[in-house]
């Protein structure tokens, strides 16, 4: 197992440390060419419906500019046939292809303005303050929580309505939480410190989108058991208490609200011309949406930048005779961010996202047993649309990542 680099400054906190900057590794953001733009995001909503809305108006040039000869038979003319030239679409197969682009047209422009709305509600920042908050990040504490759900479910009826006049007895089984739990992880005898790399160059950009992730490892095997064994403590305890638990992990830096996206601008006030708002509608009803945004999206640098804490730079031993328990209260900070688990521990590196993995197990269980059936968030409120469902099996042993 790698340790990380041992050149380390205190800092103000007494538990964190933050390299020098002279001393972290350097990022910088990265520009991209026009394939590997396309690559990352090649807007397929926009692109379709606009090569859709040019085949209806390349069929209505078309019924414009084609001539076909067509014949007719009169009576005036005692049974001859007469031949003319004329459109293919004269007896008003034109309004087929027009009225297509009509709906086209509305459902591109509606697709234009979630496109719009979407950019506005991304977080902007400008460079001094994207490096403001990422020294903040830098020098954050971390938290790393564990939550435990013990529940079981309610087998419940109630009547439904069908068809206006047919109704029918629906059954079905609501989840009630009986006991809440959570705890952190008390390194105070680890130490922990911050790796992340110092970031560079964003002022040479005028437009650059960042991604913020969370990770943790630990610097030798002693931190790393001391975690596992607080971690392993505290869901054994919280551990038959109801029918089923539901467990949940993530790291948090102490009062920071971290963003998963970022967009940072170069000079806030004086956008470039590809950024105004009446620039993208006035392309939007061009229908020249979509090259604008490939456009916009190859002028973007990209960064994704990872916030790396590392526990056990400091290790003190622990008396054998001192049975350090986990922190059973978790302080309120501000994030949001959620984790993927488990396996990430056995290669020492935690990674951080905004996804929700929860596991259950029965009571009657040991607590090696493999984690089984998953429930979804949405569950804990809402209940089952069929007439008739059976409990819940716990028999699957599928780990889920919601």
């Amino acid at each position: 197992m790698s340790s990380p680099p041992s050149a380390a400054t205190a800092s103000e906190s007494s538990t964190t440390t933050v390299f020098e900057e002279d001393t972290r590794e350097e990022q910088r953001p990265l520009k991209q060419s026009l394939s590997k733009s396309l690559c990352r995001e090649s807007f397929w909503k926009c692109f379709l419906l606009s090569v859709l809305m040019y085949g209806c108006m390349g069929a209505m040039v078309w019924c414009h500019i084609t001539k076909v000869t067509r014949f007719t038979f009169d009576s005036a003319f005692k049974g001859k046939s007469k031949m003319y030239h004329d459109s293919p679409c004269s007896d008003g197969y034109i309004y087929i292809p027009l009225a297509l682009l009509g709906m086209l047209y509305l459902v591109y422009l509606l697709e234009c303005w979630h496109c719009h709305v979407k950019n506005e509600l991304l977080h902007k920042m400008d460079v001094e303050g994207i490096y403001e908050h990422i020294k903040k990040m830098q020098q954050a504490k971390p938290c790393i929580w564990w939550k435990a759900f013990s529940y079981h479910y309610v087998r419940r009826t109630r009547q439904v309505t069908r068809y206006r006049r047919y109704t029918c007895t629906q059954v079905y089984h609501e989840r009630l939480d009986t006991h809440v739990a959570e705890a952190e992880f008390d390194y105070s005898h680890c130490g922990v410190k911050d790796v992340s790399k110092q970031l560079l160059g964003l002022e040479k950009s005028v437009l650059t989108k960042m991604r913020f992730t969370k990770c943790f490892s630990f610097a030798n095997v002693e931190s790393e058991n001391s975690y596992l064994t607080q971690r392993a403590r505290f869901f054994t305890d919280n551990e038959g208490l109801d029918d089923y638990m539901e467990a949940r992990e993530d790291m948090n830096l102490k009062n920071i609200d971290l963003k998963e996206y970022v967009l940072v601008l170069c000079d806030p006030k004086h956008h470039p011309w590809y950024l105004s708002h009446y620039v993208f509608w006035f392309a939007s009803f061009l229908t020249f949406s979509w090259p604008l945004r490939v456009f916009t999206e190859y002028r973007t640098a990209y960064v994704h930048y990872r916030v790396e804490k590392v526990f056990g730079h400091d290790y003190r031993p622990v008396s054998p005779c001192v049975d350090r328990r986990y922190w059973c209260r978790i302080p309120r900070v501000k994030s949001t961010d959620v984790t993927e688990l488990e396996w990430h521990i056995c290669s020492n590196q935690q990674l951080l996202t905004q996804r929700l993995t929860s596991w259950i197990w029965p009571s009657d269980r040991p607590t090696s047993a493999r984690f089984i059936r998953t429930v979804s968030a949405a569950t804990e409120s809402s209940s089952d649309p069929q007439c008739s469902l059976e409990a819940p099996s716990a028999s699957a042993l599928v780990p889920t990542f919601l």
